[in-house]
């Protein structure tokens, strides 16, 4: 390295048995375990040195526009470009008929009262919508049980429209029953149906039904949905508990069963009600590591004849390799709390994530941002947003993976109490490094049979060129 270069930031760390070098915004390479000892020594070979230049480590006088570069795209991967939502998520009812063992809100009984959306809630929300909302946007219907309420459905759906002409609506329901007004909102073409699927009969009832004829009926909805309108009119997804996790392929064969062909496999979550009943598995993180694992190398095998993707590893490799953006808001740094997602509970209350609705619903801390009445609350976003940024934490400042990864401030409160701790102890980190590292150790030795299917999950096909140039 010469005196006319500059040196930019870059964080390392050792994978397998070399070096992985990440600069600014997130281009890699590996080098030899022993790179950093010799580049402060001044015992680069040209090879090295061409390497560091080629990720924009090294720059040289020359070459300055280099740093502009870098400057831009850093800027652009952290600012929010504009408040308008795109992800809007809306419990119109927090009433609900079940009551599922990992449950993260106090839902209420189906016949109890003041727990809907009032009148006066959809006229606010009307203004709300109107000065908040954007074409493109999301509207996730959440509860309770939406689908109790068709009618608050259809008035939001009906607001929304009046206002903008690109819209998607997602109603998540248990689909215990599917009524004649449901089948007539499915007939909308930029509606589709998000439900729970723990595993077979058995897991429902378990985990979920607490009744095997409901446990049965769920299943038939799912399969009469899939049936008319096909995958792409249903997602679904499941939460390992007790039961499922130590049987990984049983969770995993069953969806495919079914014809998906992806599945998010979650852990149960660490908020609201659903830590006093699985309050040492979502604390285990060495059980669902290795549960993970054990799944993973089972959709490997199974991927050799059908494609079949893991969601979220699979997020997580787009962002990586392909520079796809995740829209995970506990997954972005910093994260635009209200910026581009929030919730509006049953009582038009407004939060920054489900989560912290759920944290609220226990008492255990307010993280509001306002109301329909009111508004946002800027100043308490503003504070919130300034804690979700990890290029300036202490504990993510260095890390090789700061690039690719976020802070997830509303896990760390729900854990414990607090989100000024060591990131490195958290659950979240821990969690991630893991993932990462997984990914990069697949790179670092070259395993091809993981590389073809990283390299499927971003083309989101199993027919893609055996060229794997992308990991290089």
């Amino acid at each position: 390295m010469n005196k006319n270069s500059t040196l930019t930031p870059f964080r390392f760390r050792n994978v397998s048995d070399k070096l992985l070098l990440t600069n600014e915004i997130g281009k890699f390479s590996f080098y030899s375990d022993d790179l950093m000892s010799r580049f402060y020594d001044d015992e680069l070979s040209s090879g090295e040195i061409d390497s560091l230049k080629q990720q924009s480590i090294i720059v040289e006088d020359s070459e300055q526009w280099k740093l502009l570069s870098l400057l831009r795209n850093t800027r652009n991967a952290t600012k929010s470009d504009s408040e308008k939502l795109s992800y809007l998520m809306v419990i119109p009812t927090l009433r609900c008929d079940l009551s599922c063992s990992y449950c993260q809100v106090s839902r209420a009984p189906i016949n109890a009262k003041g727990f809907d959306w009032s009148e006066d809630n959809l006229e606010m929300f009307d203004g709300f919508i109107k000065s908040n909302g954007s074409n493109g946007m999301k509207i996730e219907f959440q509860g309770g049980e939406p689908t109790l309420r068709i009618d608050l459905l259809e008035r939001i759906i009906e607001i929304s429209e009046s206002y903008f002409t690109d819209l998607e609506f997602v109603i998540c329901t248990n689909l215990v029953t599917i009524s004649d007004d449901l089948r007539k909102l499915l007939e909308k073409s930029n509606l589709v149906i998000s439900t729970s699927i723990d595993g077979p009969e058995s897991t429902m009832t378990a985990n979920r039904t607490e009744d095997t004829s409901v446990s049965k009926a769920v299943i038939e909805n799912v399969k009469w949905v899939i049936d008319n309108y096909g995958h792409s009119k249903l997602s679904a997804l499941p939460t390992i508990a007790t039961d499922q996790i130590d049987h990984p392929e049983k969770v995993i064969d069953y969806y495919r069963s079914l014809g998906f062909r992806s599945i998010f496999l979650r852990p149960v979550n660490y908020q609201g009600f659903a830590r006093k009943s699985y309050k040492e598995l979502s604390q285990q993180i060495e059980s669902w590591q290795k549960f993970w694992l054990q799944a993973m190398n089972h959709i490997l095998k199974i991927s050799k004849d059908d494609y079949f993707e893991e969601f979220y590893l699979g997020t997580l490799v787009r962002s990586i390799f392909a520079d796809r953006a995740s829209g995970f808001v506990d997954y972005a740094s910093p994260a635009n709390y209200a910026s581009h997602y929030c919730v509006i509970d049953h009582d038009g209350t407004i939060f920054p994530t489900d989560e912290s609705r759920m944290l609220s619903r226990t008492r255990q801390i307010d993280l509001s941002i306002g109301n329909l009445e009111k508004g946002l609350d800027r100043e308490i976003i503003s504070r919130l947003n300034f804690n979700a940024i990890h290029h300036t934490n202490e504990d993510c400042l260095h890390c090789a993976y700061l690039p690719y990864c976020g802070i997830d401030i509303i896990d760390d409160l729900s854990r414990y109490e607090r989100f000024d701790i060591s990131k490195t102890t958290s659950w979240h980190c821990q969690k991630h490094i893991f993932l990462f590292d997984f990914i990069f150790e697949k790179v670092a030795n070259w395993d091809v049979e993981w590389l073809k299917l990283f390299n499927s999950w971003i083309h989101r096909s199993q027919n893609t060129s055996d060229a794997l140039q992308i990991f290089k």
